[in-house]
């Protein structure tokens, strides 16, 4: 399995994700599921620039998620999954990924959000979703660091 962790990060790629996650997790691709970054020029080539140079950077709608899923699961390398909402975390799950977690990672304050666990923040429906998430079977938590201790998400 190649696809090392899926993780809703409404910043998607930062120094966290660069310096902490891909190294620890030996990462090779980078990829963004996400329907208006992938249709915004300005938005992806700034994604290209703060991405790891030797890391390969894909960025696709979510339309794509069913062809990737299948395709970079059986890949050799250590894929990272990056998302900004739990519906499209639905959609790859649904789409069959083998890796059975899911890591919130970054959801950040809104006038429909409420706090879920230090600064991040959800929806109701986004709660939903989590919740229908986690009862497929799928482990969701809290993890912003790697070194940081997993704290499970609870409904």
């Amino acid at each position: 399995m190649s696809i090392k962790m899926i993780r809703i990060d409404d910043r998607l790629i930062h120094g966290q994700i660069v310096t902490a996650w891909a190294k620890n997790l030996q990462i090779k691709k980078i990829w963004i599921a996400d329907d208006g970054v992938a249709k915004d020029d300005f938005i992806k080539g700034v994604m290209q620039m703060v991405a790891p140079s030797d890391r390969e950077l894909i960025i696709t709608p979510t339309s794509d998620i069913p062809a990737l899923v299948d395709k970079l699961d059986g890949e050799a390398d250590n894929v990272l999954i990056l998302i900004k909402y739990p519906y499209v975390a639905k959609e790859i799950f649904q789409a069959g990924v083998k890796l059975q977690e899911l890591n919130i990672g970054g959801m950040g304050a809104g006038a429909d959000r409420k706090k879920l666990f230090k600064n991040i923040s959800a929806s109701q429906a986004e709660k939903d979703t989590l919740k229908s998430i986690q009862d497929m079977g799928i482990d969701v938590y809290f993890q912003v660091t790697p070194d940081e201790k997993r704290s499970p998400f609870t409904y």
